[in-house]
C-alpha cells in the first residue's frame, strides 16, 4: 500500500517532481499568507541582512523594503504540508506512467491535493492577512478566526489522506 510513496522517493525524476511542486507550494504560500511581505521603507540600521529568533518565531529583513516573519507552529505546518503537497504531486505523475504501462484508458485524477484548499485558510491562524484577507474580504476573514486552532491539523490530515488514498489507489493499479 506505501510501495507507491517509496518508489517516488526513490526514483530521482519523481523525487524532483515532489521537492519542486512542494517548495513551489510553500514559496506561493509563503506570499499568499504574507510571511514574506513588501515593506516600502523598510531597511536594517546597519545595512546588512537581520536575522533574528525568539520565542514567538523567526524574523528577518533579508533585504532593503523585504520582511519575513514566520511563528514555530507555522514553521512546523509549512514543512508537513509542503512535503504532503509533494508527495502527492508525484503520486499523481506516477500515477499516469502505471495507467499507460498498464493499458489503463482512463487517466487517474489526484483528489489528494484537495487539501491545499483549506491550507490557504490556515492562514488567519499564524501568519496575519497577506493576500488571502484581500480575496475573501476582512469580514469572512476575521469570522474564520473561530475555526484557527483546527484549520492547521485538518489541513495536514486531508492531505495525509489524500496521499495515503492515492497510494492506495496505485498499488492496485500496479497489479496488472
Amino acid at each position: 500500500m506505501f510501495r507507491p510513496i517509496k518508489h517516488v522517493l526513490r526514483t530521482p525524476k519523481y523525487r524532483t517532481i515532489a521537492l519542486a511542486s512542494g517548495l513551489a507550494y510553500a514559496i506561493i504560500y509563503i506570499i499568499t499568507v504574507g510571511i514574506i511581505s513588501y515593506v516600502p521603507g523598510l531597511s536594517s540600521a546597519s545595512g546588512i541582512p537581520v536575522f533574528r529568533t525568539s520565542y514567538l518565531g523567526i524574523s528577518a529583513i533579508p533585504t532593503d523594503n523585504i520582511f519575513f516573519f514566520i511563528f514555530y507552529g507555522a514553521l512546523a505546518f509549512l514543512v508537513a504540508s509542503s512535503f504532503l503537497v509533494g508527495i502527492n504531486t508525484a503520486l499523481m505523475f506516477y500515477s499516469r506512467r502505471v495507467a499507460k504501462v498498464c493499458g489503463i484508458q482512463k487517466k487517474p485524477e489526484s483528489k489528494g491535493l484537495f487539501g491545499i484548499v483549506p491550507a490557504f485558510f490556515t492562514s488567519f491562524s499564524c501568519c496575519g492577512g497577506g493576500l488571502l484577507a484581500l480575496a475573501i474580504g476582512p469580514a469572512a476573514f476575521s469570522s474564520l478566526s473561530i475555526y484557527s486552532k483546527f484549520m492547521a491539523p485538518l489541513t495536514v490530515v486531508v492531505l495525509a489522506a489524500g496521499t495515503y488514498f492515492v497510494s492506495k489507489k496505485i498499488a492496485k493499479m500496479e497489479r496488472c
